[in-house]
């Protein structure tokens, strides 16, 4: 059974650091330099063929969660990531992307928040995968939809898994991002405050798994 997000300190700690830098540093504009980086391409991704919103299926954040935590959870090399092996788990097209050596997906999620999915099959020596959520509309005034599964939910899954965690703060304090880590694979999940509504509550931004 899951740990409720608001019961455990490092939560607590989470949902607190995340109201207090709210105004110093928006969730998921800038992680650590030690290994993950967000991709820079995200923001105006653009893929090679525009069909692969409708050769995908319609899918909820939640199903995306749920599907992109399977697929690390089948994770122990490099060798069990590819652009074959990801769409039969995720269940979403990948098409090569117009700029950058990556491949990806873009869908529509509905409220204003769309999902990107990016596979990169090379980065100088590891190779990684990474699920965005993104708010078309920046409103952040109420729950997004995306929160369905927040971060509680992914924590837990990947404690489940076998997987180390520490939070990574940056040089004035605020919580950038939660990293976890198993044998040669690291993951960097980038939380965000659920919004006014919900202040103490936690969602995910963003997803990203590199394996060496």
């Amino acid at each position: 059974m899951m740990t409720p997000l608001l019961r455990s300190a490092p939560f607590r700690r989470v949902a607190s650091l995340l109201l207090a830098t709210a105004i110093v540093i928006p969730a998921g504009c800038a992680t650590s330099s030690e290994t993950l980086e967000p991709a820079k391409e995200v923001a105006a991704m653009t893929m090679s063929d525009t069909s692969s919103a409708a050769e995908s299926p319609s899918l909820s954040a939640d199903e995306i969660g749920r599907r992109f935590l399977k697929l690390i959870e089948g994770l122990e090399s490099r060798q069990d990531l590819s652009v074959a092996r990801i769409q039969d788990v995720v269940g979403i097209k990948l098409l090569p992307a117009v700029r950058g050596e990556f491949y990806g997906a873009e869908g529509d999620l509905g409220g204003g928040w769309t999902y990107a999915l990016n596979f990169y099959p090379e980065a100088r020596s590891r190779i990684g995968v990474q699920l965005h959520f993104i708010d078309a509309t920046k409103r952040f005034g109420d729950v997004p939809p995306v929160c369905n599964l927040n971060f509680d939910h992914y924590h837990n899954a990947l404690k489940r898994m076998g997987y180390r965690d520490v939070p990574i703060y940056g040089e004035i304090g605020q919580l950038e991002s939660w990293r976890y880590y198993k044998g040669g694979i690291v993951l960097l999940i980038i939380p965000q405050n659920a919004g006014e509504s919900e202040a103490d509550r936690v969602c995910v931004k963003s997803v990203h798994a590199e394996l060496s």
